[in-house]
């Protein structure tokens, strides 16, 4: 029976992918009063659009519980003006710490300096932000995307590597403008290339849904005469096209095979089932990360500029293996 398998990008040759997210330490964050009392957590959610989304809630909300820190909790529903409205709440609130997993990768710089001057620490969950000035946030927490596109590529081309001719791939891509969609893309493409046998043929936009994952496919198979393979970003767009290539009478997994991220219960479910054939591991549970962070902003100490999740890659094998203790 074949293992789970935990991989740095350095295991896969790939560094260059990750320039910048070494482990600096920042120095400790000075608040403008001696610590006292309660620590207060502002934390902003991008929303709720999948089942891996709502188990990094369930994590930051537990650990925020344990570690005894008094979380302000807003849902963004993905409105970027809606997550600003509630940074500049918590900034009000003279919160302790302010952490958010971003809508998109702009326009955060003014909302940021608003929380700078008021000397409140700013700590990025999950997604990074596109900024001139680093200094706007002291430490993000999270995958390293671009390694995910990498480990993707890198699987699905190993798949492939008794088969003679190009592979033709398709992407379901998450929410434009977001970093995941973004670096996972760039990650997939720059090892796609490195020997030319997969072909990013086509793209279409889900957005993180099941449905959303559906439609795009869909519109794929309109588009692109054949289909040897698809990179869906997250599990729950893998899903979807899981439905959308049955219903077009062809056999997810087989005909047509799948990987994706996220490695959710019902992801490893479906590849147990042999539905879809990778999954690359991209955890929610960074709830205890990011308390860690919290508590040593709020006594004046030294944290990681970048502060690094777990990841594996799965297949149907070691999916099985680990869903029974799969928490999310």
């Amino acid at each position: 029976m074949r293992r789970r398998l935990f991989i740095s990008l350095g295991a896969a040759g790939m560094c260059s992918a990750l320039a910048g997210c070494g482990n600096d330490e920042q120095e400790g964050f000075n608040l403008r009063d001696v610590p006292s009392g309660p620590i207060v957590l502002g934390f902003s959610q991008v929303g709720s659009e999948s089942g891996w989304r709502e188990a990094n809630t369930a994590s930051i909300k537990k650990a925020a519980e344990r570690n005894r820190i008094t979380l302000k909790f807003d849902n963004a529903d993905g409105d970027q003006k809606k997550q600003i409205a509630a940074i500049q709440s918590y900034i009000a609130a003279k919160v302790n710490v302010i952490a958010f997993s971003p809508v998109v990768e702009t326009g955060w710089d003014a909302v940021l300096r608003q929380a700078r001057d008021a000397g409140i620490p700013v700590v990025l969950t999950d997604r990074l932000i596109e900024t001139a000035d680093e200094s706007l946030y002291v430490s993000s927490i999270g995958a390293e995307f671009a390694s995910e596109g990498n480990l993707a590529a890198l699987y699905l081309e190993n798949d492939y590597e008794d088969t003679s001719g190009h592979i033709n791939v398709v992407e379901l891509l998450g929410t434009r403008g977001s970093s995941p969609t973004k670096l996972r893309t760039e990650g997939f493409r720059e090892t796609a290339a490195r020997h030319g046998k997969l072909r990013v043929m086509d793209s279409e936009t889900g957005n993180w849904t099941v449905a959303g994952g559906e439609a795009a496919m869909k519109k794929l198979l309109r588009r692109v005469k054949k289909i040897d393979a698809v990179f869906a970003q997250n599990d729950d767009m893998g899903l979807g096209a899981v439905k959308a290539l049955q219903a077009a009478g062809k056999k997810p997994g087989t005909d047509v095979r799948i990987v994706t991220v996220d490695a959710t219960r019902a992801g490893l479910t479906a590849l147990a089932a042999g539905k879809l054939n990778y999954v690359v591991e991209c955890s929610p549970e960074i709830g205890e990360q990011l308390m860690a962070v919290v508590v040593d902003l709020f006594f004046g100490g030294q944290v990681q500029k970048r502060v690094e999740s777990q990841k594996a890659v799965f297949d149907s094998d070691s999916a099985a293996d680990a869903l029974p203790d799969r928490t999310y």
